[in-house]
């Protein structure tokens, strides 16, 4: 399953490079539309609470990781017809999609853990040794 407990979203395309890379804003765009449904330029503005800035991020990044994700099963898409204007792609998570993004936070949540004991044994020792 991609993107699984071990496993990263779109491997072998350079995915999960440091937190602002594919890996991270494929996972934030899933956490939005585990929210619910939405579009690309909605996706866009919401990324701001991950610490995007949507006036630096090109538009065509977050169209080609929605695809990406589409390809994969974790995201599928469907034009709405009740758009006023021209019509939109709606994106929605799927359930592979919620079973990836799970598995993904449960091992983000890990290595959280994780993290946080190595800084606390860290801090121990550095206050012992100024």
């Amino acid at each position: 399953m991609p993107g699984g407990p071990h496993g990263r979203f779109g491997a072998g395309r350079g995915m999960g490079r440091g937190p602002t890379g594919p890996m991270f804003l494929q996972a934030c765009l899933l956490v939005l539309l585990h929210k619910g449904k939405s579009y690309g330029y909605s996706l866009a503005q919401d990324l701001k609470q991950f610490g995007f800035d949507p006036a630096r991020i090109d538009i065509s990044i977050i169209y080609r990781a929605l695809r990406g994700l589409e390809i994969q099963g974790l995201v599928e898409t469907a034009w709405d017809e009740n758009s006023l204007g021209p019509q939109r792609r709606m994106y929605e998570i799927t359930p592979q999609g919620e079973a990836v993004l799970s598995a993904w936070m449960q091992n983000l949540h890990q290595r959280k853990l994780e993290i946080e004991a190595l800084e606390s044994v860290y801090d121990e020792v550095t206050n012992r040794h100024p």
